[in-house]
């Protein structure tokens, strides 16, 4: 398996290869073409310097005793290169040259000038006038076109000693990113492979500015959960099976009792009665743990439809209003204007049932129910006129098996948490003023056709 330290340095090498490559194709081809016109404009200087040093002699005689044609240099790129000089009077007479590949059908070119390079040679021509500005001759410079080729190579060959001392310079920057990098991956690694939910150590953070850091934190979070999740699972492992075993004591004790002839009469029927309750409390119990556990698994299918809100209220209402009138609890409603919430109903109303009956366990005569519109969500604020919950009990009452004073199985408010998060939804429970309990359900994803 490759290290992401060597891909890096390999990708690092590729991508410093390939712009060495396509700076090299470009840098040849315009250094070419810059070397070969720069070679025509100083070529074109020399001859016009050249004609203007012949515009007073006699081209048809050849006079040439005290004027010096020989071949000069040009400079390109830093480096000197020879030209070549050839003078030609207006009949078409050499008069002089010091260019020895010349015949007459080379000539005969040059005097048409049908062509700026002719074998092997860069050509400029420029017309020698007298002082009546008329043609007196031509003067033709040459360069070699072979001397700019190898011009160009020793900048390419330059080119390629500066790649390879660049490529040397980025191989230890190269190496130095290489630790920096795989550093922190190995302890991040390392971080991984000996993470434990029993036996957690702790490690230094990872400080590195970059998407590393942020990696290490999202593990680091990720951590934290599993840690806290599994610490609730101990936890409603261990309430369960108290939970379980209180009323399956209770139903062995008098079971035994029963069997051994130790109650009788009337105390029998007392005890049958008792096993019949606890019976009837452990099925409670039981059916609320796997429903909750098949809520938060994501087990539990949700059959989600358009509803009004307030036939859902007003159903939830109905199904605790018996236990209401044997308290004398007034239920008040309050839904500001009809909407239309998409939701699944049998799960909603079971989720505001576990409320209501909640607040009508510790209500000493109202509970108020408020429906209203808030941006985009719809809040429903159920409250009770009781004593309300004791420091810290608000943060408490949805955990699993969390009873107060008169508490039932500890679990319904719990099942009211899961099923309204399951609806992209938030529950919440504080003191109200003066006194009283109040929960307030925020849902979601509202259309409101009304509104």
């Amino acid at each position: 398996m490759k290290k992401i330290g060597n891909k890096i340095i390999l990708s690092y090498f590729l991508i410093l290869l390939i712009v060495f490559l396509v700076t090299s194709i470009t840098f040849n081809y315009l250094s070419k073409k810059y070397l070969v016109m720069e070679t025509r404009i100083q070529l074109r200087e020399e001859g016009q310097k050249i004609a203007e040093i012949l515009r007073n002699v006699n081209l048809q005689k050849g006079d040439f005793k005290n004027i010096n044609l020989s071949r000069r240099q040009l400079r390109l790129a830093g480096k000197f290169i020879d030209s070549e000089v050839l003078v030609i009077n207006k009949e078409g007479k050499i008069v002089y040259r010091d260019l020895k590949d010349l015949n007459q059908n080379v000539l005969y070119k040059l005097l048409k000038f049908k062509q700026s390079t002719l074998n092997g040679y860069i050509v400029e021509r420029v017309v020698i006038k007298d002082k009546n500005q008329r043609i007196n001759g031509y003067v033709f410079l040459f360069a070699r076109i072979k001397n700019i080729h190898a011009l160009n190579r020793l900048m390419r060959q330059t080119q390629s000693l500066s790649f390879i001392i660049a490529s040397i310079i980025a191989l230890f920057i190269g190496i130095i990113f290489q630790k920096n990098i795989s550093k922190p991956i190995k302890m991040l690694k390392e971080k991984m492979i000996n993470f434990s939910i029993d036996n957690f150590h702790e490690y230094p953070d990872i400080n590195t500015g970059d998407e590393i850091e942020e990696l290490d934190k999202s593990f680091k979070e990720m951590a934290e959960r599993i840690k806290r999740y599994n610490k609730q699972q101990k936890i409603f492992l261990q309430n369960t099976s108290h939970e379980l075993k209180t009323p399956l004591m209770s139903i062995q004790g008098y079971a035994e009792a029963i069997k051994d002839g130790v109650v009788e009469g009337k105390e029998l029927e007392e005890s049958l009665n008792i096993i019949i309750e606890e019976s009837q409390r452990l099925k409670k119990t039981v059916d609320e743990i796997i429903y909750l556990v098949k809520i938060e698994n994501v087990e539990e299918n949700f059959n989600f439809e358009e509803v009004d809100l307030s036939e859902i209220i007003f159903k939830s209402i109905k199904t605790i209003k018996s236990l209401a009138d044997e308290k004398n609890i007034n239920i008040d409603v309050q839904i500001e204007k009809e909407c239309i919430v998409k939701i699944d109903s049998e799960k909603m109303m079971r989720a505001l049932v576990n409320i209501l009956g909640n607040c009508i366990r510790y209500a000493e005569n109202k509970i108020s129910i408020n429906a209203r519109y808030k941006y985009e969500k719809i809040e429903i604020i159920i409250k009770d006129d009781g004593e309300g919950f004791k420091d810290g009990e608000e943060n408490k009452i949805f955990e699993r098996f969390y009873k107060g004073r008169n508490g039932s199985t500890g679990i319904g408010l719990a099942i009211t948490k899961a099923i309204i998060e399951r609806h992209n939804g938030n529950v919440y429970a504080y003191n109200g003023t003066p006194k009283g309990a109040v929960f307030k359900i925020e849902l979601s994803k509202v259309d409101c056709s009304k509104y």
